[in-house]
């Protein structure tokens, strides 16, 4: 016999087939579907959360529940359509742009003498002093004066890999292998020659990092301790101690990007920055991820020694960052929304990281090797033998699903033409099972074919 809650989720889900709800549209309110179903609100309340965690419906602050686009009358387990496994965009509907307008316009009516000239390269005091109690939160003690905002993190890999740092021998910057592209761009455009290191779901080898640090020859280490990107995996707790260790043995500063740290679980797992004791890591956070690409917003938290040349070098790419960013992210952390947002999405992605690697058991096997992240948006599929991303990729495109080669992640001598990103970050959870089907289809059509 179905208990309430089930009978609430089909009576729902049966609503929407019939086209009795339609996208975008209002759902019924949770004292009405209480009195509907003779139950408590509470049942209501964890119905919808069900709803919500199968990308059925999303709520809206102060406002009740909504049907999420394209849902239609047709049923979310029978939705046909591309599947796009390439983007790292989150969907429309799980971005916070009510709250973010109603930030905007409180900034405009706060800051509008400053939208007359230029602020602090820096960032404005108040929003550093808003961001150091965030970092605090995260075991990061930074001052106000440590932080530097920018127009988003990618400004900052750009100015880093540009700036000159203290005693630097030479001009080689280490990059874990893969890597997000984004930082590799900007080293080839700043002219910075560049070398990997090998990683894997494992982490790195210790011993070779030691012997690169050793060489003096390092200009600085760009790493990406959480949910890296391509490969969605992270490094323990021993790794980032041993990493935070041997860059003050060696006098080798460390670029931590930590653009997923909001999608961290473990209280335990703390960033290369809270570990460091030396003042050798410069940390870089990006709230594209968490609130709205297009806002543009990030911030770095710099060692004493490198806050200036890092200013100079930021003052002279944009004089300053957009005030009107700035300051509805400063009343978007002050105000509590930003927390409450980032507990939203932590749990919905850790759920669907879930869901996505119980389907990659189910559908891959044991055949296909894969990554398994505990939480964040990435999986990496290796591929078998003689089956060639590229080839794959076209194949997928013809079938209306998109996926990552992996050699974008990668330096040119490390290419292999072996592996495939997936990101689920807008991709519902029935879409991701329907797309994992025919992504082995074609995994097994093209092994058979190259034998």
């Amino acid at each position: 016999m179905e208990t309430k809650h089930e009978q609430i989720v089909a009576h729902m889900i049966r609503e929407v087939e019939r086209g009795h709800i339609r996208s975008g549209h209002k759902l019924p309110s949770v004292r009405a579907l209480a009195k509907m179903f003779s139950c408590s609100p509470n049942t209501v309340v964890r119905a919808y959360q069900t709803l919500e965690r199968d990308d059925v419906i999303y709520p809206v602050p102060k406002s009740g529940y909504y049907l999420v686009e394209g849902r239609g009358s047709a049923s979310a387990r029978t939705e046909s359509g591309p599947i796009d496994f390439a983007s790292t965009t989150p969907r429309g509907d799980f971005l916070p742009f009510q709250e973010m307008e109603h930030c905007l316009r409180k900034a405009i009516s706060l800051y509008k003498e400053e939208l007359f000239g230029y602020t602090d390269p820096q960032g404005i005091f108040s929003l550093r002093n808003e961001l150091s109690r965030y970092f605090h939160a995260q075991q990061m003690f930074a001052k106000p004066d440590q932080i530097a905002v920018v127009t988003g993190a990618q400004q900052a890999f750009s100015i880093l890999t540009r700036m000159p740092f203290p005693g630097e021998e030479g001009r080689v910057v280490l990059v874990e292998q893969p890597t997000y592209f984004g930082f590799l761009a900007a080293a080839r455009v700043a002219g910075c020659p560049v070398i990997g290191i090998h990683r894997d779901e494992h982490g790195i080898d210790l011993e070779v990092l030691e012997s690169y640090f050793r060489s003096g020859q390092i200009k600085l280490f760009y790493t990406v301790p959480r949910f890296l990107n391509p490969l969605g995996t992270s490094y323990s707790l021993e790794q980032k101690w041993r990493i935070a260790d041997l860059a003050r043995q060696y006098d080798v500063y460390i670029v931590e990007d930590d653009y997923l740290a909001d999608l961290e679980e473990d209280s335990k797992a703390d960033p290369l920055y809270a570990l460091d004791q030396s003042d050798h890591v410069i940390y870089v956070k990006s709230f594209s991820k968490t609130i709205l690409p297009g806002i543009r917003m990030g911030a770095v938290l710099l060692p004493d020694r490198l806050l200036d040349p890092f200013i100079r070098h930021k003052n002279a790419a944009d004089i300053s960052s957009p005030i009107l960013s700035q300051g509805a992210l400063e009343l978007y952390i002050k105000s509590g929304m930003y927390n409450r947002h980032a507990a939203r999405i932590r749990e919905h992605y850790r759920e669907k990281m879930r869901y996505a690697i119980e389907v990659c058991a189910r559908v891959l096997g044991s055949g296909i090797h894969y990554t398994c992240p505990s939480s964040g948006v990435f999986i990496t599929i290796r591929l078998p033998q003689y089956v060639k991303a590229s080839a794959l990729q076209d194949r997928l495109l013809q079938r209306g699903i998109s996926v990552t080669n992996v050699d974008q992640h990668l330096l040119p001598e490390n290419q292999r033409n072996d592996r495939i990103r997936l990101c689920i970050i807008g991709v519902e959870k029935p879409r991701i099972e329907a797309g994992m089907i025919v992504i082995e289809e074609e995994i097994r059509r093209l092994e058979r074919r190259m034998r």
